[in-house]
């Protein structure tokens, strides 16, 4: 589930802007003439890597050279080939404080890792910032040590694992809520009030075909993989009578909207009174 804590400002938690103070000093990131790349452990060498790390309860997931693990924020958009990535985590209001930046030059990946993953972003404040599958990457000024965690399914930040996400959760407001699901290129996925949505034992059945799937183009993932506090159990696939297979989330037919162009739009949200986001912690 989303975590939210009772005093904010500017949507930060008031016990996180403090503990950045010290990051900010000892490793944190600056304001908007620049921001250093420094993790709350330490300084990374010029040329850090990103690796792959594991724990049970997440599998592999990115850490820099120095294992300090690498998250994505819901409310930033991934890059595609047409568009940049979008960071909207700034020095206003102390996110980058919390959440420094991470970008190196050239990395040195570990194994698993593919070089066509990665790449930069070009930040209004001047700075640059590394992405992975077109996702800006940031550190948590929460985490002491190497191999910590802590910000993993914190409002809506999340760690990067691997394989990647089939479906990532995003958002519309810093603190988390509500949450919706989009493919990992940042589309939003919807749900149709006309669907029969499926159980344990019957297979959801979907009322739009035709030229609905023209406006409502089926959604597939690839895999299972979510983040942390969303249910993989409940993205399930199933064969639609035309034969092709779609997925589901908690029985319910997921599809694209073909208004939405841009990561994070959310063009149809309540078109016509019945096709919606899901929120996956509402299912």
């Amino acid at each position: 589930m989303v975590r939210s804590k009772t005093v904010h400002f500017h949507g930060w938690p008031a016990w996180l802007i403090a503990s950045a103070a010290a990051g900010l000093i000892a490793g944190g990131c600056g304001g908007g003439s620049g921001a250093p790349n420094n993790p709350p452990g330490g300084n990374p060498p010029a040329s850090a890597s990103v690796l792959l790390a594991s724990k049970p309860a997440l599998g592999s997931y990115l850490v820099s050279a120095q294992g300090q693990t690498l998250y994505y924020f819901g409310l930033d958009f991934p890059g595609t080939a047409a568009h940049q990535a979008v960071s909207n985590c700034t020095s206003a209001g102390g996110c980058l404080g919390v959440w420094p930046i991470f970008h190196v030059d050239t990395a040195t990946l570990g194994t698993g890792l593919s070089a066509s993953d990665f790449g930069e972003l070009s930040r209004p404040d001047g700075a640059k910032q590394t992405t992975y599958k077109g996702w800006p990457l940031y550190f948590y000024a929460g985490d002491s040590a190497a191999g910590d965690t802590n910000g993993d399914n914190f409002e809506a930040w999340y760690v990067l694992r691997d394989p990647s996400y089939s479906l990532v959760a995003m958002t519309k407001n810093f603190n988390g809520t509500p949450l919706y699901l989009a493919d990992p290129q940042g589309r939003a996925v919807y749900a149709f009030a006309d669907d029969t949505v499926g159980t344990a034992g019957t297979s959801p059945v979907s009322a739009c075909a035709g030229a609905c799937l023209s406006t409502w183009p089926l959604f597939l993932a690839q895999g299972t993989v979510t983040p942390t506090g969303i249910d993989a159990t409940k993205l399930t696939t199933f064969t639609r009578p035309d034969g092709q297979m779609q997925s589901a989330f908690a029985g319910h037919p997921l599809y694209y909207y073909a208004g939405d162009t841009l990561p994070g739009d959310t063009k149809g949200q309540g078109f016509m009174g019945v096709w919606d986001t899901v929120n996956p912690t509402a299912q």
